[in-house]
């Protein structure tokens, strides 16, 4: 389920969408949704019924999961974790600001994480997804859609003619002001 619908755009667009129907609509908010997915590394998609994934633990420390918003169970080469034996972070669910995030990563307080020739060798089942979509994330995906819609009357990046020549286009700072905040590391080329 996408963090912003048909009706939520047209309603942000107003009528300046033009004669554009809901087909192209749709399909411009689909590669809003990727664009700013891709960007900031991960999905923002709500939390649904907890199922298991496996992983590749980082460090025999460290295990960096897919966004969730609780954890059912932990599996280390074949062997449950007590939850007492891991912590999960951000700690309590939050961030430096105090936004409500989803835990993004395991900490082995006691013993180690399995690591050996990159085997996925821990299994964790959760409820993966985010509680709620963080209100700048849907800012940023309604702008980005209007955006890919009005590049339909753009010519080679070329938004239009002012007194000194072409106005070309160019990143919306509007959106990576939004989106930022929400980049995982490895978004970044960190991790």
């Amino acid at each position: 389920m996408p963090i912003c619908d048909l009706a939520t755009l047209k309603s942000y667009a107003r009528n300046e969408l033009g004669s554009a129907d809901d087909a192209v609509i749709q399909a411009a908010l689909d590669a809003a949704h990727y664009s700013a997915y891709n960007y900031i590394g991960r999905s923002l998609e709500p939390a649904g019924a907890a199922s298991a994934r496996s992983f590749v633990p980082l460090s025999w420390r460290i295990l960096n999961i897919d966004d969730c918003t609780s954890i059912t169970s932990v599996v280390n080469n074949g062997t449950t974790v007590a939850a007492s034996d891991y912590q999960a972070e951000p700690v309590g669910n939050r961030s430096d600001s105090m936004a409500t995030v989803p835990f993004t990563r395991l900490r082995m307080l006691t013993g180690a994480w399995y690591c050996w020739n990159g085997q996925a060798s821990v299994t964790v089942t959760a409820t993966w997804g985010w509680a709620s979509a963080p209100a700048a994330a849907v800012e940023a995906v309604k702008i980005l859609a209007k955006d890919i819609l009005h590049q339909r009357d753009n010519r080679s990046g070329v938004a239009g003619f002012g007194e000194f020549g072409s106005v070309r286009v160019r990143q919306n700072p509007y959106v990576s002001s939004l989106l930022d905040p929400l980049r995982r590391g490895h978004s970044w080329g960190i991790g």
